[in-house]
């Protein structure tokens, strides 16, 4: 909260000390405000759940589709080092820009781009037939999501490495062989890059990592930004994996699956990405759309899929779980019907109390003690409550 205070801040004043000063004067207050209303809720008579029933309904109510994907795995192509997939929906303002991003690239490794247009119904196919490439594999089909066209993207991927580009950023020059560069001399699995954020590119927010090496560490792993993008993996990595079918905030099996696999990761300061604020995006303009309560599904999926790949349930998988399923979600749904957040809160209860470790307490603040209690006691009121201050 106080960083969301110091961003609203910083915008209004466009001055640093005074966005600082209010943003730590305004959550103070918010603190004390807190360590008063949390001994009410908690003093409050507990109500009890039937967890089945809740589901039952909340699925009765908004159903959702099979998030399952059909996996194919090409032989691969000694010949093409790395898989570049791009999906592409309606982009016919950024489409071209992207795909020159990469095609002058200068780089002494192979690679294929692979552009999925997931339907698009502006001049998207146009524009991409008229670039003219060897590089090029395009590929049509009906409207599937970002999942589907990524999903559709690896299944014909023939490249040693994948990769992801959304079709509105850009590839920084020279990004490819930064990146392979990393992989091959490292022998590594997974290569992630410091990224630019921009509206105008001519200025442009740098996002820089600490560059290190990670192996066989989830802990470590996990605290890289979960992104698909800006990053390189090992082709074997997706061959039982794949992205949640028609759902939002499908980058969560990043973070949640993905680097929790036994790997070598490396991290690079280089920008190797440059990542496009598009405040017209779907997600950024549907808060008050039911699609929100996926953030909780896709969560359920992460951990499926990861059991599904021998993965174990840990300590590192709780923490993520226990942040994406407090202040996150809460942040997400904030805008639905109440009952239908208390309902998903009751799922979040049983999931993350499956899958805790025993005799596992969070570390930190009052305030995280309090949400895993709220979890552990189903007390909505104080998860509400300490979600909205964290």
């Amino acid at each position: 909260m106080k960083q969301r205070m110091y961003n609203t801040f910083s915008r209004i004043f466009k001055n640093h000390v005074i966005a600082k000063v209010l943003s730590e004067v305004g959550y103070a207050l918010l603190m004390a405000y807190y360590m008063v209303a949390r001994n009410f809720v908690k003093s409050r008579k507990k109500k009890i759940y039937d967890a089945l029933k809740v589901r039952e309904e909340l699925l009765r109510e908004y159903p959702i589709e099979n998030m399952e994907s059909e996996i194919i795995n090409l032989p691969t192509n000694e010949h093409v080092d790395l898989s570049i997939i791009m999906p592409a929906y309606n982009v016919e303002k950024y489409i071209k820009e992207a795909i020159d991003s990469v095609l002058n690239q200068k780089t002494k490794y192979n690679y294929e781009l692979i552009i999925v247009n997931d339907g698009a119904t502006d001049n998207t196919k146009k524009i991409i037939q008229s670039i003219e490439s060897d590089k090029i594999k395009y590929i049509e089909q009906k409207n599937q999501g970002l999942s589907g066209a990524r999903n559709t993207g690896i299944n014909n991927a023939v490249g040693k490495y994948i990769t992801f580009m959304d079709s509105d950023d850009l590839l920084e020059d020279g990004s490819i062989e930064i990146m392979m560069d990393a992989l091959i001399n490292n022998k590594a699995d997974v290569v992630v890059g410091s990224y630019g954020m921009f509206m105008d590119i001519n200025h442009k927010q740098k996002c820089l990592n600490e560059p290190k090496i990670i192996e066989n560490n989830p802990g470590q792993a996990v605290c890289n930004h979960g992104y698909a993008w800006g990053k390189i993996f090992k082709r074997e990595m997706f061959n039982n994996i794949r992205f949640p079918m028609g759902k939002w905030y499908e980058d969560t099996i990043i973070c949640n699956v993905l680097f929790r696999m036994p790997c070598k990761m490396v991290v690079l300061s280089d920008i190797v990405y440059d990542y496009r604020i598009n405040y017209s995006g779907i997600i950024r303009n549907a808060r008050n759309s039911i699609k929100t309560l996926d953030h909780y599904w896709v969560m359920e999926d992460a951990i499926k899929q990861a059991e599904n790949n021998n993965i174990k349930n840990d300590k590192v998988l709780y923490n993520l779980a226990f942040g994406h399923l407090s202040s996150l979600l809460y942040r997400r749904v904030s805008n639905l019907d109440d009952k239908v957040i208390e309902d998903v809160f009751v799922l979040a209860c049983e999931l993350i109390n499956n899958i805790k470790p025993s005799e596992y307490e969070v570390k930190g603040r009052i305030i995280n003690k309090d949400i895993q209690d709220a979890f552990e006691t189903y007390n909505y009121k104080l998860w509400k409550l300490a979600s909205f201050i964290v």
